[in-house]
């Protein structure tokens, strides 16, 4: 009887472990188990000069690849848009990193073997440009740190984007971007959805492994399942308030270059999943610009013209040593971010207000900007103290100061005053960043399949050089590209996809109209997105130019558009002379009449 239980029992628990192994077998694996809307090998959120490399490269690797990008493709491209357009790039590879660990000045990272990593992808810049087809790659010097050992191992690059498509010889602005994003449209496996901003990452808790990002699509939450791995390319958070009180002791500061979508998204989704942060303290900033009426955008860089500078406490100041740059000053030794009183104004008179334009892209005498507000005025120095908000006293006494010495001393009235406001540049702290891109989790390993390029978690601690971050972009860019591209086969290999129709966007295309003698043409600006007018046009008499789409940055245009439309009228041809300090607004005005005119 013992014998047939022992049988039995034996029997019973096989008969468990067959079921239990068939249970196993029938649990759906965690990919089956999200209600995906899409399915790709890999997704890369942003599409700046970090996105679009990242995109290109998994591309080439035979990846099909998706680019989420918040933006509306008239604001695509973040800092990489509005910046330099230079890319950086290394010959000698022991120069460039004495260099760069000059910059650290004692910080712990980046670390030699990030160094090391980093400046080898960045010697492949040149020839990854050419290979793509990049218009007349060159070289130029530009060294921001001359006194550090291996000054000048890091240099710009830059293209020659014109195309053709400016008016008397100007090239457009923005080119080396506009070749990046170009390319990466071009890649017949990369597809791109605009005002698709990425909200959540998609993680397995028992794994922690990354299978893809939710986003939020025409209002509605949207899962898209990456096969190979997530790259965030996002950029920062310079137009994030409350992150930059938070981390950096800044407030009242715009993004320099009005990236109204740098909120720190990546930040948000990176942290969510567990990752840590590095860098945070660290910007390009505070700068002091000129901030447009009604619209925060900003001039970059602010002076006194040929008048003074006084705090929001009336003294006259010398803004400190400028020696460095990107938000760093020396100060005694060592590298420091910049200071300049939160409140600050730039004073004139009725003669240095009039000599010339106090900023590259003011007008001619400041005409304009006076017409237009951006100036306060007053009768005397007392009444101008009153409307900035600062002590009169003070104010009287540093004008007295300041006319001991000056050339042109501030004597004759009206007497005029403009606010410089802070502004930030770009950020560069975020999700910290593993050697292959990979971003690293509290514990210190890195979070499976979830990876990251550019602004976002940069590896800069200290000082930056300029063109690191489009060139750098360009190098991270690759290597996340890569090793998310590896992942492929560690996801479970079947289709979420089956029997379901892929998601994609609504996408309208613009329609517009034109009348008898009215002809419509595009010309290229500095937004990713050409201005559209429409000209009317009776035998030679051109009688009126409308502008129907533009994306050109609020407040530096409206000056271009409305001056150049007037000549274009007056002179009854295309190209006239360019608005000063709007050059490029306007070329893209004219480009976009002629072709109009021309039927292009």
């Amino acid at each position: 009887m013992r014998k047939l239980f022992s049988v039995l029992l034996a029997l019973s628990m096989l008969l468990g472990a067959f079921q239990l192994a068939a249970a196993e077998e029938s649990q759906p694996v965690f990919e089956q188990t999200i209600d995906w809307d899409a399915e790709y090998d890999v997704v890369v959120v942003g599409l700046g000069a970090a996105g679009a490399s990242t995109a290109i490269e998994a591309a080439q690797l035979g990846a099909k690849v998706l680019v989420l990008e918040k933006a509306p493709e008239g604001y695509v491209g973040g800092n990489s848009a509005i910046c330099a357009q230079w890319a950086a790039m290394v010959d000698d590879k022991e120069m460039a990193m004495t260099y760069m660990k000059s910059m650290r000045e004692g910080f712990a990272t980046p670390t030699d073997e990030m160094i090391d990593v980093y400046v080898s992808e960045l010697m492949h810049n040149e020839q990854w440009l050419k290979d793509l087809g990049g218009p007349n790659v060159s070289r130029f010097e530009r060294v921001e740190f001359p006194d550090m050992d291996g000054a000048g191992g890091i240099f710009p690059l830059t293209i020659d984007g014109n195309n053709g498509m400016g008016a008397g010889g100007i090239k457009p602005s923005g080119q080396m971007y506009k070749f990046l994003k170009r390319k990466a449209e071009e890649q017949e496996n990369v597809t791109v959805w605009y005002e698709a901003p990425a909200k959540h990452l998609v993680q397995d808790p028992a794994t922690r492994m990354i299978h893809g990002v939710e986003a939020e699509i025409e209002g509605k939450p949207v899962f898209i399942r990456a096969r190979g791995g997530v790259v965030l390319c996002c950029g920062g958070y310079e137009n994030n308030p409350r992150m930059l009180e938070d981390f950096n002791d800044v407030h009242d500061s715009p993004s320099l270059g009005h990236c109204l979508y740098n909120t720190g998204d990546g930040i948000i989704m990176a942290l969510e999943v567990g990752a840590r942060l590095w860098h945070m303290a660290n910007i390009v900033g505070p700068n002091t610009g000129y901030r447009f009426k009604d619209t925060d955008a900003m001039t970059f860089g602010a002076s006194a013209g040929k008048g003074m500078l006084v705090g929001g406490d009336g003294a006259i100041y010398v803004p400190y040593s400028r020696k460095g740059g990107h938000g760093k000053s020396y100060f005694y030794g060592t590298y420091k971010l910049s200071l300049y009183p939160q409140r600050s104004f730039a004073i004139f008179d009725q003669n240095s207000v009039s000599v010339s334009p106090i900023h590259n892209s003011f007008s001619e005498g400041n005409q304009w900007e006076l017409e237009h507000g951006f100036f306060e005025s007053a009768d005397t120095i007392e009444e101008l103290a009153a409307k900035i908000d600062v002590p009169a006293e003070t104010l009287a006494a540093s004008v007295a100061k300041f006319n001991e010495t000056a050339e042109y001393p501030i004597v004759t009235a009206p007497f005029y005053s403009i606010p410089i406001s802070h502004c930030v540049g770009n950020t560069q702290g975020g999700p910290e960043r593993g050697l292959g891109g990979e971003i690293i989790a509290l514990d210190g390993t890195a979070i499976p399949h979830l990876y990251e390029a550019g602004e976002l978690g940069d590896i800069w601690s200290h000082c930056y050089q300029a063109s690191c971050n489009i060139g750098g972009g360009m190098a991270y860019g690759r290597i996340s590209a890569r090793n998310a591209v590896a992942g492929i086969g560690d996801t479970w290999a079947g289709s979420v996809m089956e029997g379901k129709t892929p998601f994609a966007p609504t996408v309208a295309e613009k329609q517009f109209e034109a009348g008898e003698n009215q002809y419509i043409g595009q010309g290229e600006g500095k937004s990713p997105v050409p201005i559209t007018v429409r000209v009317t046009k009776m035998g030679d008499d051109i009688t009126a130019v409308e502008v129907l789409d533009e994306w050109e940055t609020p407040g530096f245009s409206q000056r271009a558009f409305e001056q150049t439309i007037e000549r274009i009228v007056e002179n009854d041809k295309a190209y006239v002379d360019v608005v000063s300090g709007a050059t490029m607004t306007s070329v893209g005005v004219m480009t976009a009449v002629n072709n109009a005119i021309k039927g292009k």
